[in-house]
């Protein structure tokens, strides 16, 4: 039977067939549902933190139900074939404290998750066409990746996960890396996220301009993720990091409070769970400091390194997003005019949930 997905399946699904989400093969069953849940794991014992699931409709189980092999469709393009292998209807409000740390149905981790589906469909499958729309040129494959850091002759790369624009603090972050490892692969993420957050053209368009202006091209390598945002916080983290394995990474950059949202999540919380499975993980966890501005040193620093804490100045990506909203002026001491001016004018922001 041919069964359609939505862009957002289809995106999961090229990143399981480029391995991007190794060592998944497939769309998750029950079994592999339940075991990453509860245990951070798939039963096969090896560490994986989130659901990656196929939604489908109620409707079509008894057909599924009679199928050896699917065959899944977009835009009634054949893009992959699919092994039926588990029909299940999770309880999502059961594990929410266990996927996102809280409670809170209002969480937009959860929000997305919950509207995702009620009934979900696993088994292997058998990648045959990647995703091509209008941000297919941003983005490159594990294989893409590995070979350009192969042709760079970078020893180290330390993977850097993003979804907004960059600002100085961002930057001090990219630098010192660059510093201790030598290469950097930045790879913004620009699937679905929620209202409010950064268009994936304003975070390309933004990083193009840092590297090529800013930065030492011949050690980095811009290419971004096309994969939902799960705002699950110290589990994206895991997550994150080892998608930048894949990807070839040697090193993963996790900040204070990596793939957070609003105060869901406990300052370094990110970090900590990382670095405890951060031998299985086979990538090493590079711990980051929250930067700022001390108007006495003049300059983004730590708390580390600077100890001026009468003169430290947060640098808030919240309170750059509202002066980006609102056309107001932003100090160059928290970002440069020419990233400001590579968005300005333009249309930046989701302006919905979908």
């Amino acid at each position: 039977m041919r069964l359609n997905i939505n862009f957002d399946s289809y995106l999961e699904l090229e990143k399981i067939g480029i391995g991007a989400f190794k060592p998944l093969k497939g769309f998750m069953t029950e079994s592999d549902f339940y075991s990453v849940v509860d245990h951070l794991r798939l039963p096969n014992g090896k560490i994986f933190p989130l659901p990656v699931i196929l939604p489908i409709s109620y409707s079509l189980i008894p057909e599924i139900k009679k199928s050896k092999k699917i065959y899944l469709s977009y835009k009634n393009t054949t893009v992959a074939t699919m092994e039926p292998e588990s029909i299940f209807k999770p309880d999502f409000k059961k594990y929410i404290k266990k996927i996102f740390g809280t409670n809170d149905e209002s969480h937009p981790g959860y929000k997305m998750l919950l509207a995702s589906g009620k009934y979900f469909l696993g088994g292997s499958i058998n990648f045959l066409k990647k995703v091509e729309n209008k941000y297919t040129s941003y983005e490159k494959t594990p294989l893409d990746v590995r070979k350009r850091i192969k042709e760079l002759g970078l020893k180290y790369v330390a993977g850097f996960q993003t979804r907004n624009v960059p600002h100085k603090a961002h930057e001090h972050i990219l630098q010192l890396a660059l510093q201790e490892y030598g290469g950097l692969l930045i790879q913004p993420l620009i699937g679905k996220k929620k209202k409010g957050d950064f268009l994936p053209e304003a975070v390309m368009t933004s990083y193009n301009v840092l590297i090529k202006n800013f930065l030492p091209e011949n050690k980095i390598i811009l290419g971004a993720l096309t994969t939902s945002m799960r705002y699950a916080g110290p589990r994206e983290a895991i997550f994150h990091a080892l998608i930048r394995r894949n990807y070839g990474c040697t090193h993963f950059l996790v900040g204070r409070d990596h793939a957070g949202v609003g105060d869901y999540y406990g300052e370094y919380e990110a970090q900590n769970l990382c670095k405890k499975y951060e031998k299985e993980l086979k990538i090493k966890i590079v711990k980051i400091r929250g930067p700022f501005y001390c108007d006495k040193c003049k300059k983004i620093t730590t708390d580390d390194i600077c100890k001026h804490s009468k003169h430290k100045i947060p640098i808030s990506g919240t309170a750059i997003r509202n002066a980006l909203i609102n056309n107001n002026p932003i100090s160059d001491k928290f970002m440069r005019p020419e990233i400001i001016n590579s968005i300005k004018g333009k249309e930046i922001f989701i302006n919905d949930e979908d």
